[in-house]
């Protein structure tokens, strides 16, 4: 079974997309659970967008719509996760809108540094938050 788990940094900027006025990113829950519904860890793997890779995990930038703004990959949302190599796990590191009033056009290198090293650092203090991709990324427990 495939376990979702997020950083503090995920859970921040997902709260404050959630907060933007007249619910503009209001759907972008329902499109991450969206991407990975009956995906198997293997395809969650081979994604076409690998950011950062070494022996033990792949960092991936996912483009995902935004069908509440009717807007495709191209100008929807893109995830930035860390999947495992050797176990079914998947670290929800960044989210944000390519369009609309919290735009960003791309995510540099040494903030996907930034966001790995606060996994690291979040893992080893048991302090990730599992979700429940079936459940609109309802949180759990901390880990």
């Amino acid at each position: 079974m495939i376990q979702f788990v997020s950083i503090t940094s995920f859970r921040i900027r997902m709260a404050a997309l959630l907060k933007v006025k007249r619910g503009v990113y209001a759907g972008v829950v329902s499109e991450i659970c969206q991407a990975f519904k009956n995906a198997t860890i293997e395809q969650i793997r081979q994604n076409r967008d690998m950011i950062l890779m070494n022996n033990d995990a792949v960092v991936i930038k996912l483009r995902m719509p935004d069908k509440k703004q009717k807007l495709s990959k191209a100008d929807g949302y893109r995830l930035i996760y860390l999947v495992m190599k050797q176990i079914p796990l998947v670290v929800l590191l960044d989210i944000y809108p390519k369009r609309g009033p919290s735009q960003q056009l791309d995510i540099e290198d040494n903030e996907i540094n930034r966001l790995v090293m606060e996994f690291i650092t979040e893992l080893k203090a048991g302090k990730l938050t599992l979700h429940d991709i079936k459940e609109n990324l309802k949180e759990i427990n901390k880990t």
